[in-house]
This record gives structure tokens, sequence and C-alpha cells, in this order.
């Protein structure tokens, strides 16, 4: 789905300098590869890293032309970084303390200067010229079977770093296992894969209340939107508690289709890191069905986060119920 990277700081403040941004350009959403915040202000650690190169002195011409430079790598390496809280080692160090990272909590690959012998992780800038090496050029996307595991599994690398989590599909229904199969696994993966350190994630999930419509049946009217959205309201506040993981909490938005708008009907689970088009729903149908899930383009993101994340442009019938975990914490 996606792939998370650990990028020396030390590398990218060279690259700055030499004028090198041909592998800059190869990280990014449309690329599957995002960069983690290893360590953690990895922008300051760049920056400090370019002057080190200069002895900290910024008044040469040389760090005067390479910092606009470095300013538009990290622009583009920042988007949607990966976030991570631990602090690591400078300079030299670097490798080391990404070593000991990887060992508790995995990145895909570790990206620095040089190799390091025996850790496969550690992968250098000439990865790029080996078109059969897996730790950069990645698998392809495969459909994915419809249970909930697999589901889950293929979703973890977005939702364990993620501190917004907006699913939507409007068919969702809190009364059938299917869907709270699915999402239980989801949202139980997003808590489990995720480091102590890190708040769990804020989830919004928004359902329509056209399921409950058809054409055939004539006007639908305000009230009755309002009528099924209670309704939904409802059956989640019986169905969901039990399936979310202890402390985590969740919005249930009931949306209609806007006048004049983009009808519903795609289905989305979409994060602060980025998202997933699900053809076939959020639900669960067994080992037979299979799913072709998509990682989302950054077109199709930023324009899908605008409308369901930040809402605009969608009619939204009911909004605001929070639903908490069944669970209690024990003292």
């Amino acid at each position: 789905m996606i792939y998370e990277y650990a990028l020396s700081p030390q590398l990218v403040a060279k690259w700055a300098v030499e004028g090198f941004g041909r592998i800059v350009g190869q990280f990014g959403m449309d690329q599957r590869r995002l960069v983690a915040d290893f360590p953690k202000n990895w922008n300051g650690e760049v920056y400090g890293a370019l002057y080190e190169l200069f002895n900290d002195d910024d008044t040469s011409i040389e760090f005067q032309n390479a910092r606009p430079i470095l300013d538009g790598y990290l622009q583009w390496l920042g988007e949607h970084r990966v976030c991570r809280t631990a602090t690591g080692g400078r300079g030299g160090g670097w490798v080391a303390a990404a070593l000991v990272e990887h060992a508790q909590r995995p990145f895909y690959a570790i990206l620095a200067a040089e190799a390091v012998p025996d850790q496969a992780a550690v992968i250098t800038p000439a990865v790029i010229d080996n078109i059969h090496d897996p730790r950069w050029y990645l698998p392809t996307v495969e459909p994915s079977k419809k249970t909930a595991a697999e589901i889950a599994a293929a979703l973890t690398p977005l939702v364990a770093r993620a501190r917004e989590i907006v699913i939507v599909d409007p068919y969702f229904d809190a009364a059938a296992d299917r869907f709270t199969d699915a999402l239980g696994a989801l949202l139980k993966a997003a808590v489990n894969h995720r480091e102590v350190a890190l708040e769990p994630p804020k989830v919004v999930l928004m359902t329509g209340v056209e399921q409950a419509h058809s054409t055939r049946d004539g006007v639908f009217t305000e009230e009755q939107k309002r009528r099924v959205a209670d309704n939904l309201v409802v059956k989640a506040r019986e169905h969901l508690p039990g399936i979310l993981p202890q402390g985590l909490e969740i919005e249930l938005v009931c949306l209609a289709h806007p006048q004049g708008g983009d009808p519903l009907h795609n289905r989305f689970v979409m994060t602060d890191i980025g998202g997933a088009v699900m053809p076939y729903g959020t639900d669960a149908r067994g080992a037979e069905a299979m799913d072709d899930l998509q990682p989302m383009q950054k077109g199709i993101y930023l324009s899908r986060w605008r409308q369901y994340a930040l809402r605009q442009g969608i009619a939204i019938v009911r909004a605001g119920e929070i639903i908490r975990s069944a669970a209690v914490k024990t003292p």
C-alpha cells in the first residue's frame, strides 16, 4: 500500500549541495514511498546537517546556493510524512539509531550514504540502478481478499501511524456483522501497531441515509432523511462500542446526496498520511470475494480529503455523534 523509509538527514543535505534531486522526486504519495519523521523533528536535523557541512558558516556562496534547493527538497519530502516520536543520533550516529528503531518498529528500508555489513535494511542511492531490488522497486498492488483480517492487513501501513482516520462508506450498516467485523479489525490494527507514545487516532465514520431510499420511493424529504439518520445512530450506539479498541472513540456522520453535487457512492479509507479506494466497500464478504484496494494518487487524495475530512461540498444530515469503546480501563 505505502512504504515508509528512514532517510538520512546528512544524505539530503549533501544532495542539496550537489543539486541532486533524482531520488527526492521518487518519494511521495504517487510513488508510494513516504519519509519517516525519524528522528523526531527530521526537518531540523536536515538543516542542522547542512550547517555542519559548512562548519556553521551560512555566509558562503555555496551555502546560499544550497539553502533554497534544500527548502524545495524538504517541501517535497515533507508532504504526509509518517509520524514517529523517537529521537536519534546525529551525524555518524544516525544509521545506528535508525537500526535500533528498525528493530522495534521496522521501516521498509533505511536510505543512507553507505551500506552496513549484514544489515539488509540499509540501502544506498545506488539502489535506484538495480530494477530487481524490491527494497526500492516496490511490489505491485494486488487484489485483496474480502475478509476482515485481509482488509486490516492491507490497510495497516496507513492506519498504524495515522493521527486521523476517515472512513467513508455510504452503505455502512452497524447492525451487519460484515461491516463491524471489518471495522473492528481495522481499528485494532490502528491501535495495536502504533507507538505507545502516539495518541489514539481521531476516527470519523461517514455513512449515507440514501441506503434506505430508492428513486422509485418518490421524494426523499428532509424529515425522512433525519429519521434514517436517527436509526443509523441507534444501531451504531448498539453495535459499535463492543468492537472499538479500549479507549478509542469514533464520530458517526450521516450524509445525504448533496443537491447538484457529487452523489455518495465511492468508498474510501483516508488518513493524514494517505488513503485507499475500496471499490467493493469496507465490509468483509469472505475469502472467495476479492477487492481491488488501491492506494490513492495525490490528486484524488487531496480532492477527497477536502470533500470528506474537511467537509466541503457534502450534505450532512447528522454529525457529532461520538461513540466510545465499551472497554473500561482498569486502575
